[in-house]
């Protein structure tokens, strides 16, 4: 079973005092739930074309992490989704704008975006791919882990991901600790020590 993205924001916070979190991109679906490496793009929100471009540059399983100028034009939308899927992608990423909801959810593809709307740019390939990408005060590369559920989005730099996974599994088991023993009749609060 997967960690949700709550109990690997927990661990990093434990960790590192940070939550690895990228703000504001949710699923399109709440049923959505992938892990796996990330592959990144960045492009202008008028050029969705890099993204078609950035499809073929992933391996199998990876997940394309995508960054846009903005939100103001979907870059990502059915053809694409289709196209990531029989390519082999776990899912995109979008820190900016997608479309055609209701067919990629009908897909069975995860997209994660900032929002939905139903306007696009052109197949420019002036974007890049593989580069860093800087998002707000986060810094993801090529290779980078992530997490994304209906919760959001978590990353978490390649050398540090062992390390995460160890204090998520310390985390779950004292979550199962503290469920056991408020089902057997005891107070949160005192299994807390508040």
């Amino acid at each position: 079973e997967m960690s949700s993205t709550d109990n690997v924001s927990d661990a990093m916070k434990n960790l590192y005092k940070t939550n690895g979190v990228v703000e504001g991109i949710k699923p399109i679906s709440s049923s959505y739930k992938i892990v796996g490496r990330i592959r990144t793009a960045i492009t202008d929100s008028g050029d969705w074309g890099t993204l078609i471009k950035a499809i073929y540059a992933c391996n199998e399983d990876e997940i394309l992490f995508v960054k846009c100028s903005d939100d103001t034009k979907a870059v990502w939308g059915e053809m694409a989704s289709t196209a990531a899927k029989l390519h082999g992608l776990k899912g995109t990423i979008i820190c900016g704008a997608s479309r055609d909801t209701n067919e990629i959810i009908e897909l069975d593809y995860p997209v994660f975006s900032k929002i939905t709307r139903s306007n696009a740019g052109f197949a420019l390939n002036e974007g890049a791919i593989g580069s860093d990408l800087f998002i707000n005060d986060k810094i993801i590369k090529t290779g980078d882990v992530v997490f994304a559920d209906c919760d959001g989005v978590v990353v978490i730099p390649q050398d540090k991901v062992d390390e995460v996974l160890a204090e998520v599994n310390n985390i779950k088991k004292f979550e199962d600790d503290c469920f056991a023993k408020i089902k057997k009749g005891q107070q949160l609060d005192e299994i807390l020590n508040l």
